[in-house]
């Protein structure tokens, strides 16, 4: 009679010791180099919902057998190091004197607003009002950044714009800068520009990324969202049939990314030592090889002095943190934060204060 009884405990196990399995898989999975294994490199973006599954059964636990709660406690505990990565939770610090703020934002082509004048646009006003001293934009619509620069002039003297297909990836800055540089990687529409700037008497090497995104179509991303609505239903067949499709995309993709954070790192660890700010849209969750492979080198801003999940990307359904802000060890930071409180494009901006620890 008893083990009639532990049947069902035995089976609340099993299950949760397979989440368990799923999430650290997961979660590591963003160590091995996504131009390798392509095929599983998009698994991290599965990692919050494992998450989310074993913290249920931490609360199921307690309610019905409070001492098996261990089991998934010890799960996360494994893949504690991703858990703080992708949901980081921080005691909120002032920034002290002497920091400087820092502003990454996809602008989506300034909000794709061409009905009201520059002064007037959503992005550009966010822009001003955030008094940032240091601004990397990318999908920076021409037209918008080359009327920007201008009326900017006062704020940022100093701008390096470098056009990718139809919208500049820009840096505007309060401090001069004395040269701007592209990272050689293959990719037509995407690109990693360099510049170095002249903070006080210490030279500043900022990164501004715009790494290869998926390009999924309108109609890929409403498959998407089909395949979330329709999940268990009458159309689940269908759903699964656009499903494969969509997954079909993802490898590619992935697999040049992974080159491109490599060609980053590469040269963040060439100039090991230095100050420096790598940031801007990775398209990559924090639970990704691009973002494993440049914070072995650098520190995530975000992790370091943020707070929540941070969602950066709002469009579709698909929510993640996917822009950053990423420092040398040679650098604090304090306060980051993805703001949401604009929603004029498909990302929202991330802002970091940090400070050069001079010697």
């Amino acid at each position: 009679m008893k083990i009639l009884k532990a049947i069902p405990i035995i089976v609340f196990i099993a299950v949760n010791l397979f989440f368990i399995a799923a999430m650290n898989i997961c979660a590591y999975t963003s160590v091995l180099p996504s131009q390798d294994y392509p095929q599983i490199a998009y698994w991290g973006l599965l990692f919050p919902v494992f998450l989310c599954v074993n913290i249920g059964f931490v609360l199921f636990w307690l309610i019905f057998k409070w001492k098996i709660v261990l089991v998934p406690l010890l799960g996360m505990l494994l893949c504690a190091p991703s858990i703080r990565t992708y949901i980081p939770l921080n005691i909120p610090q002032t920034p002290p004197a002497g920091c400087l703020k820092v502003l990454s934002y996809n602008t989506m082509s300034f909000g794709r607003d061409k009905s009201v004048p520059l002064a007037e646009n959503q992005v550009f006003k966010y822009i001003k009002e955030c008094d940032a001293d240091i601004v990397c934009l990318q999908e920076a619509m021409k037209v918008y950044t080359d009327e920007a620069s201008k009326m900017l002039k006062d704020v940022y003297p100093y701008n390096s714009l470098y056009l990718i297909a139809d919208n500049y990836n820009a840096c505007f800055s309060k401090y001069p800068i004395l040269s701007s540089s592209k990272i050689d990687y293959p990719s037509d529409k995407n690109a990693s520009y360099v510049y170095e700037i002249l903070v006080g008497g210490d030279t500043l090497l900022v990164v501004n990324n715009h790494l290869e995104s998926y390009r999924l179509t309108p109609e890929d991303k409403d498959d998407y969202k089909s395949i979330i609505k329709n999940y268990k239903t009458p159309e689940q067949n269908n759903s699964e049939i656009k499903y494969l499709s969509l997954i079909g995309k993802l490898p590619p993709v992935d697999s040049i990314r992974g080159i491109q954070a490599d060609s980053v790192a590469a040269f963040v660890e060439r100039n090991a030592g230095r100050y420096m700010i790598v940031c801007g849209d990775f398209n990559a969750s924090p639970i990704s090889y691009p973002h494993y492979r440049l914070t072995r080198c650098l520190n995530d801003a975000y992790t370091r002095s943020g707070n929540g999940p941070g969602i950066s990307y709002n469009s579709s359904g698909m929510y993640f943190r996917i822009d950053n802000i990423l420092i040398s060890p040679n650098m604090t930071a304090y306060g980051a934060k993805v703001d949401n409180s604009i929603s004029a494009s498909d990302h929202y901006p991330i802002y970091a204060y940090v400070k050069l620890e001079r010697k």
